[in-house]
């Protein structure tokens, strides 16, 4: 395991979040991305970037330092405010293993704050992982994915991940938002979770959507489940629809039947939300997994 994270005892650690942006193409991608890159280097963080660098290219060559990139990257380059690492040099560097890609970040978060930067900005291009059949795979991603959490929580980092559909398996889709279910954005519709666990989705999920929606649903289920189960606290699944402005029939099955194939002893409650949804549910046949609290009625 790597060794805990040296941090001044004065330093004053601002919330944090872990965040996924879900792109239907790489430029819509590269657009979410290097609004949050220009907006991390305005705020002074320091900015540790790895992507894909065709080979031959030199960092100062990506598209990130082009017309397409946030203004001020190429400058944070020569600076050193943002540094550039290729993703198969960082895989070489970790061995792949959710150990070493931890050791490889958490080494970045302590060189920068033993540089003095009050904030540290992490994000990634699509990794590309191999994920379709290789359940050991899954449970690395999902591993590493955990240890970002907790950089998120306690130091004064914040993680973009990014997630290219087209150039991911299905399997990697759908595991890497089941994992990001507490903080996601895709398109018109986003999610976030609180600190009690209740889950919340906004926006409009619909038919195109509606596999990466249900993937953070059974990311939120799966994640009450051993939140109960490490606590012998209640395993149910709070869900505040207060937030969601429309929801197709497929998305409210989906809601449904990932709550109907919940083990036994877990529920899906459900608080607040439109009128409609309520009529929604009951159309498409509601499990008796699923409850309404008080404040829904």
């Amino acid at each position: 395991m790597t060794a805990p994270l040296r941090v001044r005892p004065d330093l004053d650690v601002p919330a944090s979040r872990h965040t996924l942006n879900v792109a239907d193409a790489v430029d819509q991608g590269r657009r979410g991305t290097a609004s949050w890159v220009e907006r991390e280097l305005a705020h002074g963080s320091k900015v540790f970037y790895k992507g894909w660098l065709p080979d031959g290219r030199r960092p100062d060559q990506h598209w990130l330092t082009g017309p397409a990139g946030p203004r001020g990257a190429r400058d944070a380059l020569v600076s050193g405010q943002m540094e550039f690492l290729d993703i198969p040099t960082a895989i070489e560097r970790s061995g792949g293993t959710a150990d070493g890609v931890l050791g490889l970040y958490r080494g970045e978060v302590e060189r920068a704050l033993d540089d003095q930067w009050p904030t540290i900005a992490m994000t990634q291009e699509s990794p590309e992982l191999p994920m379709a059949d290789d359940p050991a795979l899954v449970s690395e991603y999902v591993t590493w994915e955990a240890g970002f959490d907790l950089l998120a929580q306690q130091w004064p980092v914040r993680l973009l991940c990014q997630l290219s559909v087209p150039l991911e398996s299905e399997t990697s889709v759908w595991e890497t938002v089941a994992v990001h279910h507490r903080d996601v954005v895709d398109g018109f519709w986003s999610a976030t979770a609180d600190d009690s666990g209740v889950w919340s989705p906004r926006g409009d999920v619909d038919a195109h959507v509606a596999r990466r929606f249900g993937a953070a649903v059974h990311g939120a289920l799966r994640a009450a489940r051993r939140r109960g189960e490490s606590s012998d606290e209640c395993t149910d699944l709070h869900v505040d629809l207060s937030a969601i402005d429309f929801m197709d029939v497929s998305c409210a099955q989906i809601l449904m039947l990932a709550a109907r194939s919940a083990p036994d002893g877990q529920q899906m409650v459900l608080h607040g939300g439109p009128r409609f949804l309520r009529r929604l549910f009951d159309a498409v046949g509601r499990p008796v997994t699923v409850r309404e609290s008080e404040d829904a009625r």
